[in-house]
């Protein structure tokens, strides 16, 4: 990273080389709940970095249980340009790593009331175990029943409330392998912060975004986030798998539930729609209000995409006509355009809620992989001079 940009990283409080909080994050009020500190105390120290260093703007990246911290001062700090959120949680009480959290916990209250140097419980028996292993680990100790310790203040921070109030340009890296519910998390920060993009990368029960996992990934993840236009028209070009995606009767649903929920409803299903198409390393190049335009480098991917897409959107409520075909398209300031795209589109109209709709080529590009075809039939598309077959994808 530091190859392209300025790199600024920081330690937080009781971590590395950072001091503990006033009384220590193993130490335990009166109360029973936990000293340390809040996510705007957590805040304070970013903001004292970014006086000290006189940034009048920067990018902002938080890290798993710092996730609630860093969508915290997102929201309330308007020289974040932009918020890169890495394998995050927005509540650390439900997030995907809080059973590590308490294990933690349970294990410096042990060693504290030993004598012996607080420790990283990772640090004993490698970032790979499962958080099982860590709960044996305890019970093998004798802590016995560590809950009692809750709630405590690292576990008590809650950001979700304030997603809605992030209104940066907003990337979210995930690992799809690793331990725990990951993805799960991802989805509801991205369906929760508009216009954010989620993609997974590759990795095992080892690997936290942005370390152990597809290094070239992860950095082109981020170089593309932060300069679109740099990288995406290279990635655009060649041979692609164009899909547009399409509500069926969203003018109607709007004049139902009123704008503001059907706007709601929309923005959900955008986000959705990205997060599938992440999944199978595809882009979406942008929305259009009732629909998407996605591209895809796997032809593949892009039914898979479709399929999977369709599957979700089954209880609505809003549903969703997709159609796809695969060409080269020509690549200008991040958009795409040409014959394969106006193909997709005209292609997607013929469907209907529920239904993917592609091309012939397509379904000859999708040759022994699996997928099954039902013949529509020819068509004459408006535009094109020759009648078109065309197929509909079911399952396998």
């Amino acid at each position: 990273m530091a190859e392209r940009y300025r790199v600024i990283r920081f330690d937080p409080r009781g971590g590395g080389l950072s001091g503990d909080p006033p009384g220590g994050w193993g130490a335990v009020t009166e109360s029973g709940a936990q000293q340390g500190m809040s996510t705007r105390e957590m805040g304070l120290d970013i903001e004292a970095v970014a006086a000290a260093l006189e940034l009048d703007s920067f990018t902002l990246m938080g890290v798993t249980v710092q996730g609630p911290v860093a969508i915290e001062y997102a929201a309330t700090h308007p020289q974040v340009s932009e918020l890169i959120l890495c394998d995050p949680m927005s509540s650390n009480t439900t997030g995907w790593d809080a059973s590590t959290l308490r294990t933690q916990i349970g294990l410096s209250k042990l060693e504290t009331e030993a004598g012996e140097p607080v420790f990283n419980p990772f640090e004993r028996v490698g970032p790979h175990d499962e958080t099982a292993q860590l709960r044996n680990l305890v019970q093998a100790r004798e802590i016995g029943d560590y809950d009692h310790l809750l709630p405590a203040t690292q576990l008590e921070w809650d950001a979700g409330s304030l997603l809605a109030e992030v209104s940066i340009p907003t990337l979210i890296l995930t690992t799809r392998n690793g331990y725990g519910d990951r993805l799960t998390d991802a989805r509801r920060i991205a369906a929760g912060i508009e216009g954010s993009h989620l993609v997974g990368l590759e990795g095992d029960d080892r690997s936290m975004a942005p370390y152990y996992t597809d290094r070239t990934a992860t950095l082109e993840a981020i170089h593309r986030f932060l300069n679109p236009k740099a990288v995406l028209e290279p990635m655009l070009a060649g041979f692609r798998t164009v899909v547009f995606t399409d509500i069926v009767g969203s003018t109607e649903y709007v004049r139902t539930v009123g704008d503001e929920a059907g706007r709601a409803a929309v923005r959900d299903l955008e986000q959705k729609v990205a997060s599938f198409a992440a999944d199978h390393d595809g882009r979406v190049v942008k929305n259009l209000g009732d629909g998407s335009l996605v591209s895809f480098g796997s032809n593949s991917s892009a039914i898979t995409f479709a399929l999977e897409l369709q599957d979700a959107c089954g209880d609505g409520p809003l549903y969703l006509r997709v159609g796809m075909a695969a060409g080269e398209p020509i690549q200008e300031d991040g958009d795409i355009h040409g014959t394969v795209v106006a193909h997709a589109s005209r292609i997607g109209d013929l469907g209907g809620a529920g239904e993917v709709i592609v091309s012939d080529s397509v379904r000859q590009l999708a040759a022994g992989k699996g997928f099954t075809f039902e013949p529509r039939g020819e068509v004459s598309l408006k535009g094109f001079d020759e009648p078109e077959r065309v197929w509909r994808v079911t399952r396998p």
